[in-house]
């Protein structure tokens, strides 16, 4: 045979092999956004979307685009899990540990807790086992998880005016979830996050978990400070007809899970709290009703800081929480006449002040 017959054989062949990869790539798009599709659908009481799928070979990776969830009843009008992008890649990294694990990274995650408009159903995600969508959707163990310009809300379509409270801008870390290095750790993996709340709080969340346990344990710090109050009286309206028009919020709460028991405290500083002038209040019964909290809020704050506080424990498991009723309006008795509540967490007096 000529040799330029071998050479036009050969060039045959290797069109054809190149465009069976072409097309095979191609195809395998289609086939992990069928099978994402279907994950998604195949939770209990939900259903799910994405826009696109690309693969990296190269990296071990892919990327989910526009991922949605959402509740199959109640007409919610917001989805449940929105992510703008689900990176999902080999962490190389941890082969040195002879382990072969992965990295999420999620880009712009939101998370919607919501009542709908007739008030009879709740948007929480209670009920499923997250686990399970998560292990099918990344069959390799996920090590890291970072994200980054994230959001959590709660939303009462329900209500009038309707609430809609928030952190946004939120970005965080949590390390060593499958506990590759660290392993003589009883709390292996670390969790930093960071966020804004409606009001132009600051939020901060630092702590440690375990999450290879049938209950995971957890040791976390929440603060959140400089709360503008009056951001929130949509939800002050909403659930005790009271409007705000200046004031402060700082929340403070260390929580402790180990074997599913819950034990803690949440500690809510408002300061510097004033409500709208009842005089030009249109209506007459809660112009009565803002009078009471008024008067009460003013007897039972702290004149010398001008706060409002109190702590209170809680206690049980992760099925029932229980907060001390008594003990909050001890609290608020406590800080009002005998002792300030302090700002900060209880085990660390450098934030208190």
């Amino acid at each position: 045979m000529p040799v330029s017959h071998k050479r036009y054989i050969f060039y045959g062949i290797l069109i054809l092999i190149i465009g069976g990869l072409i097309t095979a790539r191609l195809y395998l798009n289609v086939w992990v956004k069928d099978y994402v599709n279907q994950v998604l659908d195949s939770i209990p009481g939900h259903k799910g979307t994405v826009a696109d799928i690309d693969i990296d070979l190269y990296r071990g990776a892919y990327r989910i685009h526009q991922l949605k969830l959402y509740k199959k009843t109640g007409n919610i009008p917001t989805p449940f899990i929105n992510i703008e992008v689900v990176d999902l890649s080999i962490e190389w990294g941890a082969l040195f540990h002879g382990r072969i694990v992965s990295n999420a990274d999620l880009t712009r995650p939101e998370i919607n807790f919501a009542v709908n408009r007739a008030g009879t159903e709740e948007q929480t995600g209670a009920g499923v086992d997250w686990s399970k969508p998560i292990r099918d959707l990344s069959p390799i163990d996920i090590n890291l998880v970072k994200f980054r310009e994230g959001k959590l809300a709660y939303r009462d379509f329900s209500t009038t005016p309707q609430v809609n409270i928030y952190i946004h801008h939120m970005s965080g870390e949590v390390h060593n979830l499958r506990n590759v290095v660290d392993k003589q750790n009883r709390l292996p993996s670390t969790l930093a996050v960071k966020g804004d709340s409606i009001g132009n709080g600051k939020l901060t969340i630092d702590g440690k978990l375990n999450i290879l346990k049938p209950f995971p344990d957890m040791d976390l710090d929440i603060k959140l400070e400089q709360v503008y109050l009056p951001a929130l009286s949509d939800y002050s309206d909403a659930y005790a007809s009271v409007d705000i028009r200046e004031g402060d919020l700082d929340v403070y709460s260390e929580v402790t899970i180990t074997d599913g028991q819950v034990s803690g405290y949440v500690k809510p500083i408002a300061r510097q709290i004033a409500l709208i002038d009842l005089r030009k209040h249109p209506n007459p019964l809660k112009l009565v009703w803002e009078t009471v909290v008024a008067a009460a809020v003013k007897i039972f704050t702290n004149l010398p800081r001008d706060q409002f506080a109190t702590k209170i424990p809680l206690e049980g498991n992760l099925n029932n929480i229980d907060t001390d009723t008594l003990a909050a309006l001890g609290g608020i008795i406590r800080n009002a006449f005998f002792e300030a509540v302090k700002r900060g967490f209880d085990q660390d007096a450098s934030t208190q002040k």
